[in-house]
């Protein structure tokens, strides 16, 4: 008899799509993963350096994460398949789209789930750490989950960075296996969240690796 588990619930395909596709990129290295919980309601911040992120974030993970994510991207052909599979959270810089994000946000926190945010808001030009927004602060005010802190090490400079954009350079083939170090830290208790506090954590956690 055909199995159609996959069509009611194709998260698990997903994470596995996942797992195997970072691995045939990179060679990714996670630290502190194990800390994260099995169950319950947490999220997890990073800071953004390509549009893999998300995509090495879920690897290393042992359960679902749903990530808030740009709606222009979200609505992309076959990737917005993959958002939908992955109850990914679509926004945009209007008022209407973030207070239905928050509003799925604060409804995924209550259902349990681990959702994760990118606080700079957009990916780095330049490598370094951008400003932390501070709609990470009402969020956490409204839902006082645990968050916990993720710095990417390695992807700055692959093909899915903006470091070559507008230069030849960003089509020319790169060594597959590129080394990804994840580092994952402590958890951070909802009354020290501060955007300042987070920033700080994830810099110190890059230096780390």
């Amino acid at each position: 008899m055909l199995n159609f588990s996959f069509f009611s619930n194709p998260e698990p395909l997903y994470r596995y799509l996942a797992r195997l596709l970072c691995v045939a990129v990179y060679d990714p290295r996670y630290t502190g993963f194990e800390q994260l919980p099995e169950f319950g309601a947490a999220m997890l911040i990073s800071n953004h350096v390509s549009y893999a992120d998300g995509l090495v974030i879920a690897a290393g993970c042992r359960r679902p994460v749903r990530f808030v994510i740009d709606e222009e991207i979200y609505k992309l052909p076959v990737l917005h398949y993959l958002m939908v599979c992955n109850r990914a959270i679509p926004i945009a810089p209007t008022r209407e789209s973030v207070t239905r994000a928050l509003d799925e946000i604060a409804a995924g926190f209550e259902a349990g789930d681990l959702i994760c945010i990118f606080p700079e808001g957009q990916l780095t030009y330049t490598g370094s750490l951008g400003r932390f927004k501070t709609g990470i602060e009402s969020i956490i005010k409204r839902s006082p989950v645990p968050v916990y802190p993720i710095a990417l090490i390695g992807l700055w400079g692959s093909i899915f960075s903006r470091k070559y954009i507008g230069s030849f350079r960003r089509y020319i083939p790169r060594l597959l296996s590129q080394p990804v170090h994840a580092i994952c830290g402590a958890p951070i208790a909802p009354e020290q969240v501060s955007v300042n506090f987070l920033q700080k954590t994830v810099l110190r956690l890059k230096y780390q690796g």
